[in-house]
């Protein structure tokens, strides 16, 4: 009988977090393009072997990852580990907090899909338009234009919920997919639920729960304003929070607004303050093709208003398309005492 020796087992590929030596570059669109034709973007098939593209595309990634940080974090922004206080070599989950958070008097909390890396929206549309454009770069600009005061930012990371002990780093589902195994034919690493977890943050629901139960208390200004975001599955999430902690946040949260295939259970929820709230303060954002922010039907169906997302493709694209007409809503509430949405809304109801 024949056995096959480990040696004969192919090695794992590997690929360098570096983008000139994958062969791509940053243009002045800031677009990621091919070195040797400037009209390529970036290439995920370069095999028929998917262990090898998978590698490939984490190394590309990790580059995009490590630009967008920079240019965050030199955008009046911090890098912030939970549980709060924890030092960066041990187990923490990092969340995306603006410098002012301590002294504004409105915070923007933005609750990303739960697959999805810190600071990105879609990663189609930076692989298509620029790397600004399919992250929070532009989303955080557009806030600090915001005058007379601009509001705080709180950027959750609901996706990277993995602590990668040899990394010593949170990361994706997807990233953990990719990271090194002893052969290209190796199973993924188990994940262990004690060593590869973070109190408080096992999953989306105990980091959501995290952030306004500890981090929001303790790093904003008692009171403060609040509206918030929730994209894909952050958008029941955020419902399932809030309407579960209504009476702590009735106050203080403002607006809300949803990126969200979900559908509304208004009926099994008992707090009618925060059934009035969701309709009268919450706007869902859907996939449509008519020009963004078209009122639209399906109030039935999200529990509040809804809205064209500007696009029919994918829902990750509904952020990048849709966050400036987000802001405006969260501007009015702000602006306009006693603002509410009227039952499917119409064109001229919502010209602001």
């Amino acid at each position: 009988m024949y056995r096959l020796h480990e040696s004969a087992l192919p090695e794992d590929f590997q690929f360098p977090a570096d983008l000139e030596k994958l062969g791509y570059a940053i243009n002045d669109k800031d677009q990621i393009r091919s070195l040797k034709n400037p009209d390529q973007e970036f290439n995920f098939f370069i095999s028929k072997n998917e262990r090898m593209n998978l590698v490939q595309r984490e190394a590309h990634n990790t580059c995009i990852r490590t630009n967008i940080q920079s240019r965050v974090l030199a955008s009046s922004m911090n890098l912030t580990n939970l549980p709060l206080g924890t030092p960066s070599i041990n187990p923490h989950i990092p969340i995306y907090t603006s410098t002012n958070i301590a002294t504004c008097n409105r915070l923007i909390v933005y609750i990303g899909e739960s697959w999805q890396d810190l600071g990105i929206f879609a990663w189609r549309t930076i692989g298509h338009e620029s790397i600004a454009a399919g992250s929070i770069l532009h989303f955080i600009d557009a806030i600090q234009s915001i005058s007379p005061e601009s509001p705080g930012v709180l950027i959750a990371n609901t996706g990277q919920l993995l602590w990668y002990r040899g990394g010593s780093r949170a990361v994706t589902q997807t990233t953990w997919m990719a990271l090194p195994r002893q052969w290209a034919v190796s199973p993924p690493m188990e994940i262990d639920e004690e060593k590869n977890r973070v109190p408080g943050h096992r999953d989306a629901k105990e980091h959501v729960a995290s952030i306004f139960d500890d981090v929001i208390p303790k790093m904003c200004k008692k009171g403060v304003a609040i509206d918030v975001i929730g994209m894909g599955d952050g958008g029941p999430i955020i419902a399932e929070y809030l309407q579960g902690n209504w009476e702590n946040w009735k106050g203080q949260v403002k607006a809300a607004a949803i990126g969200s295939g979900s559908i509304w259970q208004g009926d099994k929820i008992a707090d009618g303050e925060f059934v009035k709230f969701w309709e009268e303060r919450t706007r869902a954002y859907i996939q449509s093709d008519e020009p963004v922010g078209t009122p639209l039907t399906g109030r039935e169906d999200f529990g509040c208003n809804c809205y064209s997302a500007g696009q029919n493709e994918v829902l990750e694209r509904v952020m990048p398309m849709a966050y400036s007409d987000m802001l405006k809503f969260f501007q009015l509430v702000n602006d306009v005492p006693g603002y509410r949405e009227l039952p499917e809304m119409t064109a001229e109801d919502v010209d602001v």
